[in-house]
């Protein structure tokens, strides 16, 4: 059976999932995190956490956040083909974020919306919007975001994406969308919160769906 955590929002998912760290010595497997409420955020906790991760020398809430969705990027260009320009064009965001200290492979945002194939690159959540906005039948089970590539990434113990895979699961009844994003591995105190953070962030992206629950694994 699974160790399960269920929360309004992705702050208080973090405190329990936090405190089942500690009561077992810092080593969970197969942890399922339920966050009702993506949309819910409360300053004072956020504050804390980003109080915390300053103090002890950890990668800040807000840079683990942009990997997954560049919140305040968006919030300046406003619509999904802007933003996917302002952050992949030369000289644009993404290529500001690899200047930085740590900076690794990329960015989770980055393989979604410039994936390189076979000498090619795919906007894999373009073609998701495009295809729900696009179609009248909704289709429960037939969107996913690709992260690792296939080879090296998939074996390295170290260095590479924890994400997997984002699954984009529809209600047939009613425009609701959910995202079911699955992680290898996860270093759940410096990094966990942020991602959290980032994936509900991530809804504002299709403008025309509530967007109702972020599962995470």
């Amino acid at each position: 059976v699974f160790p399960k955590l269920q929360a309004e929002t992705f702050q208080q998912t973090w405190l329990k999932g936090a405190k089942l760290l500690i009561d077992n010595n810092w080593e969970v497997q197969n942890l399922v995190v339920h966050i009702q409420n993506p949309a819910a955020y409360d300053e004072k906790i956020h504050k804390r956490i980003a109080d915390f991760a300053n103090a002890n020398h950890l990668i800040g809430p807000k840079h683990v956040a942009y990997t997954i969705f560049p919140h305040k990027l968006y919030e300046t260009y406003t619509t999904s083909a802007s933003l996917f320009h302002a952050y992949n064009r030369q000289g644009g965001l993404y290529e500001r974020l690899r200047r930085r200290p740590r900076s690794g492979w990329g960015t989770y945002f980055r393989r979604m919306t410039h994936y390189e194939n076979n000498k090619c690159t795919i906007n894999q959540l373009k073609n998701i919007i495009d295809a729900i906005d696009n179609r009248r039948k909704i289709y429960k089970a037939a969107y996913t975001i690709v992260i690792q590539k296939p080879g090296g990434e998939t074996i390295r113990p170290l260095g590479g994406p924890c994400l997997n895979y984002i699954a984009v699961q529809l209600k047939s009844e009613v425009r609701e969308l959910g995202l079911l994003c699955v992680y290898r591995n996860h270093d759940y105190l410096e990094r966990a919160y942020g991602n959290y953070w980032g994936l509900c962030n991530l809804c504002r992206v299709s403008l025309l769906m509530k967007l109702v629950q972020v599962l995470a694994h």
